[in-house]
């Protein structure tokens, strides 16, 4: 009896340490680490939103089955110095390129390779660039201030 009450107080204490050791909620005062904010809307309504806060549009393009695109989300769109840039400068959509409005968007520019990266203009809709492939964190915020210099 008393070796199962030991086996069980230390499951619990284990299970109470790793959830606090593993939570990056602000509750535990861990650093909470925060990218990319993609917008929960359309793509009209990005560029509508992005045009009143005088701001561009991100658009990433991706396919599920798309490797590539899932590290891309996990390794640079979760890092905190992306989130921090992006999110200043950009309204960020991340669509689906194989349904609805983001495979009319992936026909419309003619799609060849996931991920696909699209910095837009707001005022005009017009696509400043259109880079495919990971990047770094670097490489991306690189990327990103190269349009937002130019406004």
């Amino acid at each position: 009896m008393r070796f199962h009450i030991k086996t069980i107080l230390v499951i619990f204490i284990s299970v109470f340490m790793l959830t606090a050791f593993t939570n990056t909620d602000s509750t535990y005062n861990f650093e909470v680490k925060k990218g990319i904010d993609f917008y929960n809307g359309d793509y009209q309504e990005a560029l509508e939103n992005a045009k009143a806060e005088k701001k561009l549009v991100f658009v990433y393009l991706y396919a599920n089955w798309c490797g590539v695109c899932k590290s891309l989300k996990k390794n640079t769109f979760r890092d905190a110095s992306v989130g921090e840039f992006y999110n200043k400068e950009f309204i960020n959509l991340s669509l689906n390129a194989e349904k609805g409005e983001g495979a009319e968007i992936a026909r419309s520019i003619g799609l060849r390779s996931y991920p696909t990266l699209l910095y837009v203009d707001a005022n005009n809709g017009r696509i400043l660039n259109r880079v495919s492939g990971y990047k770094t964190p670097i490489q991306f915020i690189n990327l990103g201030k190269i349009f937002t210099q130019k406004q």
